[in-house]
Order: C-alpha cells, then structure tokens, then sequence
C-alpha cells in the first residue's frame, strides 16, 4: 500500500522537529527522523488497550485508543477519519479507512505528539504566531476561535508556523518550537472573513471531512529547521458577555500547571505511558523560563479587528 497524496506531500517537509522519510535513511539535519510505510496493520486487542479518549463535540465524536505490546505502540483513531498509527522506535506505519478525512491532519497532531511526548518533548494543543523571531503559544480546547483569531493576526505582522499542535523543545537558553506544515484549517465564515483582510492570501478549499467542509488556508512557509525562541503562552479567553478592551493578564505558575495538563494534546495518557511524574517536572520547568498570560476578548467577527490590534500592542509591550 503506496503513502496517500497528503501523506506524501507531508513528508516532502520536517514537522514540529521531525523528519519524516519514505527513505530507510532521513537525511535532514533535525533533532528526529522516523521513517514512514502504509500497509495493513494487525491491531492489537484490548488485551493491551492503555489507554482511551472520547471526545463529543459539537459537530462530530473523537474516540482514541492507545494499545502497547513490549516496544510497539498503536494509536487508534475514530473520529471523521478512521485508523491506526504504529510505532516502533523511529518506524512509523500507517493503516487508514478509505472515505474519510485522511491521516495527515491526524498525524503532525496526535501521532507526532505520542512520538514527541515519548521523548520527554511537552506537546501543547496550541497555535504558534512568529514575529521578530519571537514565538508566542495561544493554547484554546477546539471550537474556541483559535484558529481564526490567530491566522487574523497575520494583518499585524505575525506568521502562524503551527497549526492546533506545538511541541516544545528546551534551547540552550529557554525554550522554543519547530514549525510544523504551512497551513490553517477554518470554518467558512471565518475563512471568508480573513480571505477579504489578506487578499495576498487566498484560501484553498477543500473538504477536508466527508460529511461538511473546511476551508484551508496556506501561509508562507518558515524554515522548518529552526527552532524558535518561545516568548510567552497564552490562554485564550474568548467571552461572548464581554465588550471592553482585550485584557492581557499573567497567570501564576500553579494555575499554569493546570492549563498545559488541560490543553496537553494527548489529555490524560501521559500516566498509562509512565512519563506523567517526568513530564510535570518538565512543565514546572518551563513555567519558571516562560511566561503564561490568559488573553480576555470579545467575540464575534465584527470585533476581530479591533482585538488583534489591541492584542499586538499588548504583545510588543509585556
């Protein structure tokens, strides 16, 4: 079974830090490479389920299944797009159900993430915004604005380098992230709105679910070699009874504790994969480097204007 058309696309670029190759041998310099096959897989049974996740929003259900056998791992996947992701050390296979969203979305997600998180890297669901070679983490559960508000902020002058995941490398100094593909998926409404204020910009549409369509996006691509110095993490407060200006407030550390564990891309996992005492060290550490603020805004696209200009002097000045 020969890589889908996005899949192979995805690996023609490094993602949160990572090579992916169709090769036996990546070659780009980079902190990972894990090597990338499509065939059919045997799928553990619950014998050795670790670990499950249903998620009920509002327009579909996300079931996540996470099975371990000695040194393989599968992460199981039923959501619009329905398969498996199998790890053994740096070899990935996939096994993904025709008709459906395809793996490639699902993949520089939750499938890095599991690979990432194994080697001790905190996996966030969060946007990245670059600007003056600053990167700032806007973490939101799904179905907040986040994507929206975030790919508005290109008419001030940031560039969004992730898209729903960032993964957190520790630099000599700080901390900072990888860029990952180069693009945002939107709801039509707001990829109408952003289509008229970047008209360098236009959105590509595609279906990317079976059963309703997202619009993407593309942006310019950054150089996904280079990891990025991480200058503060947000939290986004979109709040539809609020009508003052935006709020930038710092959170202290406990509180921040609480958010990455909320906002962790694989939610609770962590523990059934025995790094959940390692991985909160790691995230004390990070709150002691990084700065957390929670954003206050209004909602509404009428309001999207106004907020990121008031966002982006509030940015430059804390």
């Amino acid at each position: 079974m020969s890589l889908s058309k996005d899949l192979l696309a995805l690996c023609q670029q490094p993602l949160h830090g990572i090579n992916l190759s169709t090769a036996t041998t990546p070659c780009e310099a980079l902190p990972y490479g894990i090597t990338v096959q499509s065939h059919s897989i045997a799928k553990l049974d619950d014998r050795y389920k670790i670990w499950s996740l249903v998620d009920a929003g509002e327009r579909y259900t996300s079931t996540i299944n996470l099975f371990r056998q000695t040194d393989k791992l599968q992460l199981s996947v039923d959501c619009e797009g329905a398969g498996i992701f199998e790890f053994e050390q740096n070899n990935l296979t996939i096994d993904w159900q025709t008709g459906g969203t395809g793996p490639a979305h699902y993949l520089q997600t939750l499938g890095i993430s599991l690979y990432l998180e194994l080697q001790q890297k905190i996996c966030l669901h969060a946007n990245t915004l670059l600007k003056n070679d600053q990167a700032y983490l806007f973490l939101a559960p799904s179905r907040t604005g986040k994507s929206t508000l975030t790919s508005a902020m290109a008419t001030r002058g940031y560039q969004l380098i992730t898209d729903d995941m960032a993964a957190i490398y520790p630099l000599f100094e700080g901390y900072g992230v990888y860029p990952s593909w180069p693009k945002v998926r939107l709801w039509p409404d707001s990829a109408k709105y952003l289509a008229k204020q970047l008209a360098a910009t236009q959105p590509v549409k595609k279906k990317v679910h079976a059963r309703f369509a997202k619009e993407e996006i593309h942006v310019a691509p950054t150089d996904a070699h280079i990891p990025h110095p991480i200058k503060g993490l947000y939290l986004l407060n979109r709040d539809e009874e609020y009508h003052g200006p935006v709020k930038l407030r710092r959170l202290p550390p406990s509180h921040g504790v609480i958010y990455l564990l909320q906002n962790s891309m694989l939610g609770d996992a962590y523990k059934a994969l025995g790094i959940d005492k390692t991985r909160m060290i790691a995230i004390a550490k990070l709150l002691q480097t990084v700065s957390f603020y929670e954003v206050t805004y209004g909602s509404g696209l009428a309001h999207l204007e106004d907020v990121t200009q008031q966002l982006d002097q509030l940015l430059t000045t804390a």
